[in-house]
């Protein structure tokens, strides 16, 4: 009987953590498409440009905290120094991405720029991974397991800025990807798409790799104990 109550609490608590999963992917995409309406068409020394930067440094840093929150429980990962740092460097990429596209223009100026974007944010999945398990920012710059859920990101968000907003060339894509439907809205269920998949694969790289790192300290300490 215990071992049933802690089968079916450990069920609860995987369905709490992909349900946290799930709302702060939502959190991330209410915050992209804020700051895209901001800073889109705006000057980028502007006013609106500068709301469009908060709002997307707070945004990300909350979905960081949940994301620390549903990796490691209430064991937290990382202090709010570090979560900040990993919050305003994805920022940066966020905005250096969409500048770059925009300035490149057209269809092949969005590819050049999600190229570009997809190797930066290999980087920055894995010093958030580094956070997530504990480590020091810098312990590893770049991890080959990140490679494929930024790159999946980088291609999201490429397709979601060609589908909301208006780029030289991406008619033909625009008119294939919506299907009918509203290309804000296609665009959104993309981005979404891409977000959400890439969330779940990082909270579930940093879980297993913290448990990895945990269970052989925790062998050692009983061999240990077992020799005394």
């Amino acid at each position: 009987m215990p071992d049933w109550d802690r089968f079916r609490t450990e069920r609860v608590v995987a369905a709490c953590r992909w349900a946290l999963v799930l709302a702060l992917t939502g959190l991330e995409v209410a915050t992209l498409t804020l700051w895209l309406a901001l800073v889109d068409g705006a000057a980028p020394l502007s006013r609106t440009a500068a709301v469009g930067v908060v709002v997307l440094v707070v945004g990300l840093q909350v979905e960081h905290f949940l994301t620390d929150l549903a990796a490691n429980g209430s064991a937290v990962g990382f202090p709010l120094g570090r979560t900040l740092a990993v919050s305003v460097t994805e920022a940066l990429l966020w905005i250096g991405w969409f500048a770059a596209a925009k300035t490149l223009g057209e269809l092949r100026g969005v590819f050049v720029a999600g190229v570009a974007f997809a190797v930066a944010l290999a980087v920055q999945h894995t010093v958030e991974a580094n956070a997530l398990r504990g480590r020091p920012l810098a312990y590893r710059l770049l991890d080959s397991a990140t490679v494929g859920f930024s790159l999946l990101t980088a291609a999201g968000a490429s397709l979601w800025l060609a589908l909301s907003t208006p780029v030289a060339g991406t008619a033909p894509l625009v008119s294939f990807v919506a299907s009918g439907l509203d290309p804000t809205t296609a665009g959104g269920v993309v981005l979404a798409a891409a977000l959400l998949v890439e969330r779940l694969l990082v909270v579930r790289f940093a879980r297993r790799e913290r448990s990895e790192h945990t269970v052989p300290a925790r062998r050692a300490r009983g061999s240990w104990s077992r020799a005394r």
